[in-house]
């Protein structure tokens, strides 16, 4: 067997003694010796591959390919499902930790603002136009009390003119007691 190291420069010879093979090994030292400054070291090289190594490796990779990547691609595909299944699951527990903390931090804006919505009878609530706005009173605890305010949309202003002067000759008739 005959091997072929890869490696190939300009700058030197690619064979010693002009190719010619030695006796022995230790002639190949001795010869090393009398012409370099050498020195025994350890190192790979690149060689080139024989027929059988080839066919060798040709071999493993059918092999491989015939035997062991289907094997592995079917495992690779559960897997995948899995890892799909596993993200929805972890994005289902992410968007059911977001709400949680959303309504938590609602709650807590809540709690710190001390006030809340209250859904008002239609039977002791009124609706009472003024002055460009809407004053809502409700009937509680058996007095009636102001609830909401809410600014008169330009494009109703005119529908309601009427019922707002009659409300306006009311409460101006009532301003001396709302200050008391």
């Amino acid at each position: 067997m005959f091997i072929e190291f890869t490696a190939e420069s300009n700058d030197v010879p690619k064979h010693l003694n002009d190719g010619k093979p030695f006796e022995s090994n230790d002639a190949a030292h001795k010869f090393m010796n009398e012409h370099f400054v050498a020195s025994s070291t350890k190192f790979q090289a690149e060689r080139q591959m024989d027929e059988y190594e080839i066919n060798q490796l040709r071999h493993q990779y059918q092999e491989e390919l015939e035997e062991f990547l289907p094997q592995y691609k079917e495992e690779l595909k559960e897997a995948e499902q899995i890892l799909a299944e596993a993200k929805a699951k972890r994005n289902a527990a992410q968007e059911a930790v977001n709400a949680c903390l959303n309504k938590i931090q609602q709650l807590s804006v809540e709690a710190q603002e001390g006030v809340t919505e209250m859904n008002l009878d239609q039977a002791f609530t009124y609706e009472v136009v003024y002055n460009g706005k809407r004053f809502y009173y409700t009937i509680i605890d058996k007095k009636i009390q102001l609830c909401g305010v809410r600014d008169i949309p330009m494009f109703e202003a005119d529908d309601l003119l009427s019922s707002s002067k009659r409300n306006a000759q009311s409460f101006e008739e009532m301003k001396p007691a709302v200050n008391e």
